[in-house]
C-alpha cells in the first residue's frame, strides 16, 4: 500500500519564528524585547498546551525534542486524563479565556469546541497538504466536508480549525494460525469473518471466530459502528434523518448481532476491550475490531501466548464500503489567545506536522498521518500497514455534540437484541425513537 511522495515545498520555506531566530542575537533580542509577558522575562516566548494522558506524553517529548529548537519558543504541557481535559477545555472555552494556547481534543469534541479555535491556515504559513492524509485534514475541519451539519453551523464555511496529532482508526486483528487451521485466508470482508468465524467456532475446541465489544452503550456502538457504516451506509442523512432502521440498516444490524453473535464468546453482551484482548491473547478469539493502543498486550511475548500468530490487516469490507471508525487526537489554537502567541501557536503546529518531526514521533513511538511517514517508517510498527490501509476509508462518528447521548440510544438497543431481550427490528426502532427524539429537542 503505497503512494508517490515528496517533501512539501512549505516545508523547505522558514517559519516566520525561525527567520526571525535565524536573522542575529541584536535582531532576536530587540524582538523578545517586544514580546512583553508571554515570554515570561527568558527572552523566549512560552506556548502552553493542555493534552491527554498517554498520546499526550509522546506529544510533549516532540515539542522539547524537537519543535522547541526548530521554531524558537519554550512549550509548557499539560497532561490530563481524558475526561479532565474535556472538563478543563469546557471551562476554559465557556469563559473564553487563554490558560492553554494549543489545546488536544478527541475528535468528537471537535463539534463542541470547533467555535473557540483559530482558522489554522491564519496562522500558519504553509500546510504540507499533498502529504496528510485528506481524512485527517476533513476531521480537523469544521463543518466536516461530507457529513451532516448541525444547526448552528448550517451557515459557516468549512474552515480547518485543527491538524492531527494521532491517526487512529480502527484495525482488524486476526489469529493466522486458526484461520490455516480451518484452510481459511486471511478475511478482506465481513462475509469473509462470518464464514471463516464459523469454521473456527464449528472445529477448533476453545476458539470463537470472532468476538465484539457488546457491553451496552459506547462499547457495542463501538464494535458495531463500521459494520453499520460499511453495510447500511452512513447513520444519518444530510438533514440527520436517522438512516439505519430501513431494509439495509436491519439486514446489517441482523448481521452483526445473529451472525457476528453467532460466533463470539458466551457472555459477550457483557464484553468490554479488556476481554477481547485477552481472547485475542490466549488464543480464544479468533478475529476482533481494535485500536492500535491495544496492540501493546498482543504484541508481548510475556502477556500474549498468540503473539507469533497475531496479524494486522484494516477493517474489512462490507457489501458497500469499508469503513473503518476515525479517532483522531487532534491540536487547534485557542481563538483567545494574543495575536502574538497564536502566531507562535501556528509555528509550533507547523512544526509539528512537518516531515522531520514525524520521523522522530514515530521513533518515540507516536501514530502517524502522513503518507510519507507511513511509507518510509512502514516497518516500525506491526500494525502500520493496517492502520495505512484502514485511516484512508475512515469514517467520522457523526459531528454533533449529542454524540455521546446517541451513541448510548443506539448501544442500549443493540444490546437489548444482543441478549434477545428485542428483536432486531424492535432494536432499531427504538434507536430510531430515542436518537430522533435527542435532535428534536435540540433543534435538529
Amino acid at each position: 500500500m503505497t503512494r508517490n511522495s515528496t517533501t512539501s515545498q512549505g516545508e523547505a520555506q522558514q517559519t516566520r519564528r525561525r527567520f526571525i531566530t535565524a536573522a542575529g542575537a541584536a535582531g532576536a533580542t530587540a524582538f523578545a524585547g517586544c514580546i512583553g509577558d508571554s515570554s515570561g522575562g527568558s527572552g523566549t516566548q512560552t506556548i502552553t498546551l493542555a493534552v491527554s494522558s498517554g498520546d499526550g506524553e509522546l506529544i510533549k517529548r516532540l515539542l522539547k525534542n524537537h519543535v522547541e529548537s526548530e521554531v524558537g519558543v519554550t512549550t509548557e504541557t499539560t497532561i490530563l486524563p481524558n475526561a479532565n481535559l474535556f472538563e478543563k477545555l469546557s471551562t476554559m472555552f465557556q469563559s473564553e479565556k487563554a490558560t492553554y494556547d494549543i489545546v488536544a481534543m478527541d475528535d468528537p469534541w471537535m463539534p463542541q469546541f470547533a467555535r473557540h479555535l483559530a482558522p489554522v491556515r491564519d496562522h500558519v504559513d504553509s500546510l504540507p497538504t499533498d502529504q496528510i492524509i485528506q481524512q485527517t485534514l476533513d476531521i480537523g475541519t469544521w463543518p466536516t466536508p461530507g457529513e451532516a451539519v448541525p444547526p448552528n453551523a448550517q451557515d459557516a464555511e468549512p474552515e480547518l480549525k485543527a491538524l492531527c496529532a494521532v491517526g487512529n482508526s480502527h484495525i482488524f486483528v486476526v489469529n493466522e494460525r486458526l484461520y490455516s487451521e480451518v484452510g481459511e485466508d486471511l478475511p478482506e470482508t465481513w462475509e469473509d469473518v462470518y464464514r471463516a468465524g464459523q469454521k473456527i467456532s464449528e472445529q477448533v475446541d476453545g476458539a470463537e471466530g470472532y468476538a465484539m465489544r457488546g457491553k451496552s452503550g459506547n462499547p457495542i456502538m463501538s464494535s458495531y459502528f463500521s459494520v453499520g457504516m460499511s453495510m447500511a451506509g452512513n447513520m444519518f442523512d444530510e438533514n440527520w434523518g436517522y438512516d439505519w432502521a430501513d431494509d439495509s440498516g436491519i439486514e446489517a444490524a441482523a448481521f452483526f448481532l445473529n451472525d457476528l453473535g453467532s460466533i463470539s464468546p458466551d457472555g459477550v453482551a457483557s464484553f468490554d476491550n479488556s476481554q477481547v484482548l485477552s481472547g485475542l491473547a490466549d488464543g480464544s478469539i479468533a478475529a476482533a475490531p481494535q485500536w492500535p493502543s491495544g496492540t501493546s498486550l498482543l504484541l508481548n511475548e510475556d502477556k500474549a501466548t498468540e503473539y507469533e500468530n497475531i496479524t494486522f490487516l484494516p477493517i474489512p469490507e462490507g457489501t458497500k464500503r469499508a469503513a473503518p471508525v476515525q479517532g483522531n487526537w487532534l491540536l487547534g489554537i485557542n481563538s483567545y489567545a494574543d495575536a502574538e502567541t497564536k502566531s507562535a501557536a501556528g509555528d509550533v503546529l507547523q512544526s509539528f506536522v512537518s516531515k522531520q518531526a514525524q520521523e522522530q514521533y514515530v521513533d518515540l513511538g507516536g501514530v502517524p498521518f502522513r503518507h510519507d511517514t507511513f511509507e518510509e517508517k512502514m516497518d516500525a510498527q506491526p500494525w502500520f500497514e493496517a492502520l495505512y490501509g484502514s485511516l484512508q476509508n475512515a469514517k467520522p462518528r457523526p459531528r454533533t455534540p449529542l454524540w455521546s447521548e446517541i451513541e448510548t440510544a443506539q448501544g442500549q438497543p443493540l444490546n437489548a437484541a444482543l441478549v434477545d431481550n428485542m428483536s432486531v427490528e424492535e432494536a432499531m426502532t427504538e434507536a430510531e425513537s430515542q436518537i430522533e427524539s435527542i435532535l428534536d429537542e435540540n433543534g435538529y
